[in-house]
């Protein structure tokens, strides 16, 4: 079964890459431009992996990432975080697994996504 992966970005040139990258490696992609509509979507159906933006137009990403972690159901789950404004995790405040900072080398991120999915366990 195909991994799912959930990214939430706004910029729709790094939607667009993350999205086609992604499919062509094998997984099941679901991208957001917004909080609201990924909030949305988690209702009904939970990824393997969270891949967020830190600075989104009707919210933000380590807000986000706080929920997420929050969240029983999601709690364990991976995310990354992304942003071209901060330089690393610490800086941001929130409890994900790693920080990428854009602009990004889609090997690389392609090697820490599939780090962080056949690392995580479920609570």
């Amino acid at each position: 079964m195909k991994n799912k992966i959930y990214i939430v970005e706004d910029d729709v040139d790094i939607s667009f890459i993350l999205d086609y990258y992604l499919r062509e490696e094998g997984f099941n992609v679901s991208v957001f431009g917004t909080v609201k509509e990924f909030r949305q979507a988690v209702k009904s159906s939970i990824p393997d992996l969270f891949l967020l933006d830190v600075m989104l137009p009707d919210g933000d990403g380590v807000t986000v990432c706080n929920q997420v972690k929050a969240d029983p159901k999601t709690s364990w789950l991976p995310v990354i975080m992304m942003s071209a404004h901060l330089t690393d995790k610490y800086n941001i405040g929130c409890p994900a697994e790693e920080f990428i900072p854009k602009p990004f080398d889609l090997e690389r991120l392609l090697k820490r996504i599939n780090y962080h999915l056949h690392n995580s366990v479920p609570h």
